[in-house]
Formats: structure tokens, C-alpha cells, sequence
């Protein structure tokens, strides 16, 4: 999982938002967080293939939801269909499975959820 969490924040270095996998002490808004990976066997019979669903969040302070979902659809842009090029294994399918967004508890900043699902095989 390691390989796809590097290829994804690879990915994203370009766009508009910092990428974190651990934000910063003082990390300015807004940025975007690698949360966490979910990975379930995907091949019964010979445990070659995992379906692993990536969590992404978008945090801003900007006034409303639009930078956050500027900043999502760049992600939309770039990973839908990207197949990555990983360090180990293969990636056999990306896709971008659901979007939303939130106000926060503070009533100022904006999250954004992205969730990726990736068919990975073990090489």
C-alpha cells in the first residue's frame, strides 16, 4: 500500500493544494490529506489482487465551498482513470468513487472527502 500512497501523492504534487500524509504544525489552508487506505482481497483464489480505497480530505478557510471544490476537482481530473506508475505491483484500475463536502464544527473551515478506489496486483 506504501507504493500507491507515494504514486498518489505524486500525483497531486501539482495541484493548487499542498499534499500531506501528516499536516504540519501550522500548516497553512488550504492542503490536502492522505487519511487513511482501506484493503480488502480482491482475488479469492490466489490473494494476487487487493481493492484498496483511499480516503482523501480537502480542508479551506476560504468563504464557502468553492475552493474546496475546486481542489476536488482537480483530484477528479487527475486520478479518475490514472493509472499510476507504482514502485512495486501494478495498478490495474483507479477510479473516483464518491465526492462530498461539509462545514466544520469551528463553522469556518470547509472539508472535502474523496474516495479513490484502486485495483492493486501484487507483483
Amino acid at each position: 500500500m506504501n507504493a500507491l500512497k507515494t504514486a498518489i501523492y505524486n500525483a497531486l504534487s501539482g495541484i493548487s493544494a499542498p499534499v500531506y500524509d501528516h499536516v504540519p504544525q501550522g500548516g497553512a489552508f488550504p492542503y490536502v490529506v492522505i487519511d487513511y487506505m482501506d484493503a480488502a482481497n480482491a482475488e479469492f483464489l490466489n490473494n494476487r489482487k487487493e481493492q484498496i480505497l483511499v480516503y482523501l480530505s480537502v480542508y479551506s478557510t476560504y468563504r464557502g465551498q468553492t475552493e474546496v471544490f475546486d481542489i476536488m476537482s482537480e483530484i477528479d481530473t487527475i486520478m479518475h482513470n490514472n493509472r499510476l506508475s507504482l514502485s512495486s505491483g501494478r495498478l490495474a484500475s483507479m477510479r473516483v468513487l464518491a465526492k462530498d463536502t461539509n462545514r466544520e464544527p469551528d463553522g469556518i473551515t470547509y472539508m472535502g472527502r474523496v474516495r479513490l478506489s484502486a485495483l492493486f496486483e501484487h507483483g
